[in-house]
């Protein structure tokens, strides 16, 4: 068996968990991509200031997000019957703050400002859409490079 520490990148990403683990980003991403162009649509029919369309934008990706990723995690942790409130409330407390830090720190600031411009050249639900994947590509690569420092310096695996 390999020691956590000793795991290369490549061994750390070819296992159920971290297929469970980006599925449930995935598919809260979709919860995003789902809730960034409708609320961004709905703040559209009452104003037409960008600034205000594209920070709805983000609270509405926010709300989308959290939404199906705690819903599709409580799913697979059942699932495995592994679902604790102990164990859940753990995982939360080592993904949620650094998933938030890079998401105000990169997808946020991502989707505010390209939506900002796309949203001059495009209409809003497909400007927001792009710029949602943009943020989420970024989103998925540095939450990963996270995980991947958990599990080699703490043996913590999300």
């Amino acid at each position: 068996m390999i020691a956590m520490t000793d795991l290369s990148f490549k061994e750390a990403f070819f296992t159920r968990d971290t297929f469970n683990f980006n599925k449930q980003i995935l598919l809260g991403e979709i919860g995003a991509v789902i809730g960034a162009p409708l609320s961004g649509h709905i703040a559209s029919l009452f104003t037409h200031a960008s600034y205000i369309i594209s920070s709805v934008a983000v609270i509405g990706a926010i709300v989308g997000s959290g939404i199906v990723f705690l819903g599709t995690r409580a799913y697979d942790k059942a699932k495995q019957n592994a679902l604790s409130k102990k164990e859940f409330a753990r995982d939360l407390l080592f993904f949620t703050p650094v998933a938030f830090a890079i998401a105000c720190c990169i997808s946020y600031p991502t989707l505010y400002f390209l939506s900002k411009h796309l949203i001059s050249y495009y209409p809003v639900a497909l400007a927001i859409a792009v710029s949602e994947i943009a943020a989420f590509m970024l989103f998925l690569i540095a939450i990963n490079y996270y995980r991947y420092l958990l599990m080699k310096h703490h043996g913590k695996v999300l």
